[in-house]
């Protein structure tokens, strides 16, 4: 699936590249490895999922 974002001069950019640009920026500028990444990754959804439980729980109970 690829979804369109918007044109400039003829190329088009897409949520997938502007995704690889911007994690390729960021894996350059921290100096990490692809695992850090990866790592970086999956914490960030353990985060997100531990905060969007906590949340519910809170409006769930009271």
């Amino acid at each position: 699936m690829n979804i369109k974002l918007f044109k400039s001069e003829g190329k088009s950019f897409s949520i997938q590249g502007f995704d690889r640009t911007v994690s390729l920026a960021i894996q350059k500028h921290f100096r990490l490895t692809n695992y850090q990444i990866l790592v970086l990754t999956w914490l960030k959804g353990l985060w997100t999922g531990l905060l969007l439980s906590l949340v519910l729980h809170y409006f769930i109970t009271h």
